[in-house]
């Protein structure tokens, strides 16, 4: 799918549209789709990022239905309030990013990452798929590094080493020196300030004493080691939660007000107030963050909570959405080729999967495509390779054990695992099987000692446990529909 992502990123305005879509193009390119980027990046950040993906960047001109029909893709995601309008209808699906009101258009896919837009009522405007909760807030994979990175959420951490302040890609709005003022009153042993220019100067100006790191393009990283982060609430407040940052927040715009509020609500950060209150330093704003500096219980709930509520998978969820809405089947199996002899020895041969195979040595390619020519022919072996999105991500192996019994085996694809893909993996290449052997066959599932992961999987696909095999393997039964 040829995926073309509308938005800008200026001082003005931030880089938070920006951040969401290179997450989306990210997940895309991991798919080997072709994307490109259609508006104006004049953010000296925006433009470091946009360089670091090397993404291509097009001029964009007024989007009507004449200018859409033009365009080069199968999917316009438009991340954008100023672009008005129904798009649909005129070549490409159309996709549109909202926060709540702001933003919002009909669509073929809406999505609206929120935290708790998913309670809330939306009026009926046509649009197709709608997509509504933070599960859908577009991730980069910075941050699912900076999440494997961080600390344990649950660990000791009596005292915190510093207050991070991060009062988004620009700072549009002179917030961070006021930032920076307000931790020195709550007592902060240190604080480092992300800003550059006017910015910067006055921070040094109102805090000396704090520390002007510049700009940072890999800010969830530096969140994965602050004691504190101080936020604004923009779309940087599902980072600092993935990451599981304890977190500090200002609501600095009015678009910002909505997500803030949820976020305190939801346990996932402490409440600062509005813009007016830090460069006041409100008594109230002050006595909160000393509160959150001087107590590890709550800072650990605040990264436990965080953690658990975003997952960091929320790309991938709306591109599934987006191949969906095109009448693709997101998870589906197909009958393996000989053409995908070099991949398929690639999993077999991977560590892991070789640690839960019955033979763990290294298999040679060419034993290996002599196997695979012999199971692509065979009567008694179905060999299935299923793909998300169009992408292969595992492969289901049925073997004839007798006319009422086959044996089952499954592998995740290395870059698969962890996402929680087996088991609609397994329910695809069954669906594929049964359609080809009819209902009636039992199927078993052979599981080494210890491989607590799959017996989870089958048990919850309804197998049962059936004992201790002649090779010592445990087995688990499924009977025929």
């Amino acid at each position: 799918m040829r995926v073309l992502l509308r938005c800008d990123a200026s001082a003005g305005s931030g880089v938070g549209h920006l951040v969401r879509s290179l997450a989306l193009a990210e997940a895309a390119r991991d798919r080997g789709w072709p994307v490109a980027l259609l508006g104006s990046v004049d953010a000296p950040l925006g433009r470091r990022l946009v360089h670091a993906a090397g993404l291509p960047v097009l001029p964009a001109g007024p989007l009507d239905a004449a200018a859409v029909a033009r365009l080069d893709a199968d999917v316009l995601h438009v991340d954008h309030y100023g672009v008005d309008g129904d798009l649909r209808g005129h070549g490409p699906l159309v996709s549109s990013m909202e926060d709540g009101t702001f933003g919002r258009r009909a669509a073929d896919v809406v999505v609206d990452s929120t935290l708790g837009a998913e309670t809330e009522d939306r009026p009926d405007d046509g649009s197709g798929t709608v997509l509504r909760g933070v599960a859908y807030a577009p991730l980069r994979a910075a941050v699912r590094a900076a999440r494997r990175l961080a600390r344990d959420p649950a660990g000791a951490d009596d005292s915190p080493s510093d207050v991070l302040v991060v009062m988004g890609g620009t700072d549009a709005f002179g917030v961070g020196a006021a930032a920076a003022r307000l931790a020195d009153r709550a007592g902060a042993p240190r604080i480092r300030v992300v800003a550059a220019g006017e910015a910067a100067e006055r921070v040094r100006a109102l805090v000396p004493t704090a520390e002007v790191l510049g700009p940072q393009d890999d800010l969830p990283a530096l969140a994965a080691t602050a004691g504190v982060v101080l936020s604004a609430a923009g779309t940087s407040v599902w980072e600092l939660a993935c990451v599981g940052a304890p977190t500090a927040l200002v609501a600095v715009t009015e678009n910002q007000r909505t997500g803030y509020e949820r976020a305190v609500a939801a346990g996932i950060a402490v409440g600062l107030g509005p813009l007016d209150a830090v460069r006041a330093a409100d008594p109230a704003a002050v006595a909160a963050l000393a509160g959150l500096l001087t107590d590890p219980r709550r800072r650990a709930d605040l990264r436990t909570t965080g953690r658990a509520l975003v997952d960091g998978l929320g790309a991938d969820r709306v591109l599934d959405a987006w191949w969906a809405a095109g009448g693709r089947p997101v998870v589906a199996a197909r009958p393996a080729r000989a053409t995908d002899g070099p991949l398929l020895l690639a999993w077999r041969n991977d560590p892991a999967t070789r640690t839960s195979s019955r033979t763990q040595d290294v298999v040679p390619e060419d034993a290996h495509l002599r196997w695979l020519d012999g199971v692509l022919t065979d009567p008694d072996r179905v060999l299935l390779v299923v793909e998300r999105t169009g992408s292969p991500v595992g492969t289901v192996r049925f073997d004839r054990e007798r006319d009422d019994l086959w044996e089952v085996s499954i592998t995740l694809a290395p870059t698969a695992r962890g996402r929680g893909l087996a088991a609609d993996v397994l329910a695809a290449g069954e669906q594929a099987w049964r359609e080809r052997v009819g209902p009636g066959p039992a199927v078993l599932a052979c599981v080494r000692p210890g491989n607590a992961a799959s017996v989870r999987l089958f048990e919850a696909a309804g197998y049962r446990p059936a004992g201790i095999a002649g090779d010592g393997l445990d087995t688990f039964v499924r009977d025929g529909a």
